[in-house]
């Protein structure tokens, strides 16, 4: 890798407010407002593609998506868009950019959007990722697909799903974590209130410090894993040529399958299970 998961938690830690960094680049600019019609919706489903958006849970009925949009010239701002519709109980919301001549001069070229909203305490939330940063707050489940963009997640009460491919993804504060694949992309995470499951790990970075149930990761390719302060045991399926760091269990230790990665590990409660490298 070529940056260590030290470095990825010094960045996120860091993280400028989105609205500052868009700041950055807006040269024309046209406020976008979005009033949800949360009518018989038991969930929402946010599609950022390159956009970046804040999100926060937060009490009472009337919720909405506002900001701006932001484009190297004044003509583009009509195809940058914020719509929702309704797929029986979920309401979609997608932030859009038409195509159009976006891209095709020479120079400067930016058009995005910049967007904060908020939605019920009680509302599972999907979100659908591209190249965008999207930063959440407070809700009561997230199920993300994240592709090249950057996903900061704080106290969740319940679940957290994700797949990640390029981007990096920190979640702190959850009742559980599932995490499907994690490609090239980098993914901390800590204060997770139940069991831990990953199913893959590519030639990304997962750490993960302090889980209160059983953690499982089915195959480390060429990434590393990094395991702290976990309650339960702690299963393994097979790793590559990636390295595994684990400390503190009070569970056992077992590792299904070692090609030519390392474990290292200590203070393990339960015992330690490794099969001898391929």
């Amino acid at each position: 890798m070529n940056k260590t998961m030290l470095g990825l938690a010094t960045a996120l830690a860091c993280l400028m407010p989105l609205g500052a960094i868009a700041a950055e680049h807006c040269t024309h600019s046209a406020p976008r407002a979005l009033q949800l019609d949360l009518a018989g919706v038991t969930s929402v489903r946010f599609e950022t593609a390159q956009h970046t958006l804040r999100l926060d849970a937060l009490p009472g009925g009337a919720h909405a998506v506002t900001g701006r949009a932001c484009a190297a010239k004044a003509s583009w701002l009509e195809q940058l868009t914020l719509t929702q519709e309704k797929r029986g109980d979920t309401l979609v919301v997608r932030a859009a950019r038409d195509a159009g001549n976006i891209g095709l001069s020479l120079g400067d070229s930016h058009a995005y959007l910049d967007l904060s909203g908020s939605v019920p305490a009680g509302i599972a939330v999907q979100l659908a990722m591209g190249s965008g940063d999207v930063h959440v707050t407070g809700i009561a489940s997230l199920d993300a697909t994240v592709g090249s963009g950057d996903l900061e997640v704080r106290n969740v009460r319940g679940p957290v799903v994700a797949k990640v491919g390029s981007g990096d993804v920190m979640v702190d504060g959850a009742a559980s974590l599932a995490a499907g694949s994690i490609g090239s992309g980098d993914f901390i995470a800590r204060n997770i209130g139940g069991q831990v499951e990953v199913g893959s790990i590519g030639s990304g970075d997962f750490e993960l410090a302090g889980a209160r149930g059983n953690v499982r990761i089915e195959s480390i390719g060429s990434g590393d894993a990094t395991l702290a302060d976990i309650d339960g045991d702690v299963r393994i399926g097979s790793i590559g040529s990636g390295d595994l760091d684990v400390r503190d269990v009070r569970g056992r230790l077992s590792v299904r399958s070692l090609g030519s990665g390392d474990v290292a590990h200590r203070t393990v409660s339960g015992g330690v299970d490794l099969p001898r490298k391929r």
